[in-house]
């Protein structure tokens, strides 16, 4: 667990948060209903009982809580006449404008009114505020602009009110290709990328925040590919609120590997012929970004690089480069496979998979149809003498000989059964955890281009548990990430 250094959160403005903090579409304005448990007035009243030190720490709202509140607010202004204040909302503000304009601190009354000024107190808050001023109004940054940003809110030098209103602002604004390519390159440039000794290598990045009904297969996938030969690299964190699921950091802790290694480290696994694959954590990669994770509950809503930093490189081999990214709120994997594209890889996939992650599901519930994205839904690229090749497909596990009824969830969700499951299953076990890294290494190969018959990947993924190399892989693992 993370440790705090806030107040709070309160559970009212929470909810008050993810009613407004939101696009113009899908936000719900405040006290349209008598009935509604969130009404205008009384979250206003609560952020000034907290601000006059009436209530306890505990249920107090934090400096990032109002910064996104108030700036869910000010950018509401621009919304359809339908997500824009409410009567209730107009009310509230003018009875209480006398206290709020006394009460609020400047950073607050700042991103409540951004014409009227700030006088930032550091050079970091000094980009956030101009920033701000653009954000506020519904308009967007350029790159440049963008990456000064990320990087300003990833120092402690900017007030946590700030952080919190150019984060959600950024997030109702819906971030352009230029910003996400910005908050991608902020935690670590293309400049930053290491190069390492094998002839191809493939990133995968998952949701941060971790699995809480399905088993996550990532690590074992890894695995399996290290002993038909193809190198991998995995990122993350050990966990991340609001949802804290279990992540492949929880799972190589409970197998006993070491979780703590740098770039240098990892590099020296995935060049091992008895390794293949490492697994490096934002907190050693981003230290920064690692840090402020507590500031993802408080602004309630997930920040805008929440989908950017599962397309982070970390290494580049002299050789083919890929990447595989899960996501689940359709819009985002346009961007990230241009990324990819941008930046060389020869092949990408991104997979609207279960929680979304990378993971294709037993079983494919309901095509995907015009304006409906089914999970298991693919997308990716190949890069074919020099040209682009994409394709875009829904996965269906029946075409391969995965007959499931329906998709099995696991009867407990933790790192150590997780971990057990993966063990049991690269031991020869059959199962549902067995089917599911059979079907992710051999759609996620044949997708890439590494193996060009989706049957024929089936059958060499399962040789390779069945050997027991995919085993004596991550074992190498476990015992080597002790002593790099």
């Amino acid at each position: 667990m993370y440790p705090k250094r806030y107040p709070g959160p309160n559970e009212d403005v929470l909810e008050a948060q993810a009613r407004v903090c939101t696009g113009p579409h899908q936000t719900r304005p405040l006290g349209t209903k008598s009935t509604d448990g969130v009404q205008p007035a009384a979250i206003l009243g609560t952020i000034l009982k907290s601000l006059r030190g009436e209530l306890p720490s505990a249920q107090s709202v934090s400096k990032a809580q109002m910064g996104a509140f108030f700036a869910a607010m000010t950018i509401r202004r621009y919304f359809p006449a339908e997500t824009r204040w409410s009567d209730k909302e107009i009310e509230a503000f003018d009875e209480l404008e006398t206290q709020l304009e006394t009460e609020l601190p400047e950073e607050i009354l700042f991103i409540l009114n951004p014409d009227r000024g700030y006088k930032p107190s550091t050079m970091e808050e000094e980009v956030v505020t101009e920033a701000c001023k653009k954000i506020l109004k519904g308009e967007h940054l350029g790159y440049g602009e963008t990456r000064a940003m990320a990087e300003a809110i990833l120092s402690e030098n900017v007030k946590p009110a700030l952080k919190a209103a150019a984060l959600i602002g950024q997030r109702m604004n819906r971030e352009t290709y230029d910003e996400v390519r910005g908050y991608l390159d902020a935690f670590l440039g293309p400049e930053q990328v290491q190069e390492v000794s094998v002839g191809a290598l493939t990133h995968f990045g998952e949701p941060f925040d971790g699995a809480t009904r399905y088993f996550r297969p990532t690590l074992f996938v890894a695995a399996v590919r290290a002993a038909l030969g193809e190198a991998s690299v995995l990122h993350g964190v050990d966990e991340m609120p609001p949802k804290s699921g279990v992540t492949e950091e929880g799972i190589l802790r409970a197998l006993g590997a070491r979780t703590d290694l740098g770039i240098d480290g990892a590099r020296t696994l995935i060049e091992d012929k008895d390794v293949g694959f490492a697994y490096v954590s934002q907190r050693e990669y981003s230290p920064a970004a690692y840090s402020i994770r507590e500031l993802r509950v408080h602004i309630k809503k997930r920040p805008p690089w929440a989908a950017t930093e599962k397309a982070q490189q970390l290494f580049k081999s002299p050789g083919a480069n890929s990447l595989v990214i899960g996501y689940y709120h359709p819009g985002y994997e346009g961007p990230l496979l241009n990324l990819a594209w941008e930046r060389g890889f020869q092949a990408a996939l991104a997979v609207k998979g279960e929680e979304g992650t990378s993971h294709y599901t037993l079983r494919l519930a309901k095509p995907s149809t015009e304006g409906y994205m089914a999970v298991n839904y693919s997308q990716g690229f190949r890069r074919v003498n020099g040209r682009r090749d994409d394709f875009i497909l829904d996965v269906d596990p029946q075409s391969i000989g995965f007959n499931y009824g329906r998709n099995p969830r696991m009867d407990a969700v933790s790192p150590d059964t997780f971990a057990e499951s993966g063990l049991a299953a690269l031991s020869g076990e059959m199962g549902h955890v067995y089917d599911r890294i059979v079907l992710n290494v051999a759609m996620t190969d044949h997708l890439l281009g590494i193996c060009s018959d989706a049957a024929e990947a089936v059958k060499r993924t399962k040789h390779a548990i069945e050997s027991g190399r995919a085993l004596a892989h991550l074992r190498a693992y476990i015992e080597k990430s002790k002593r790099v």
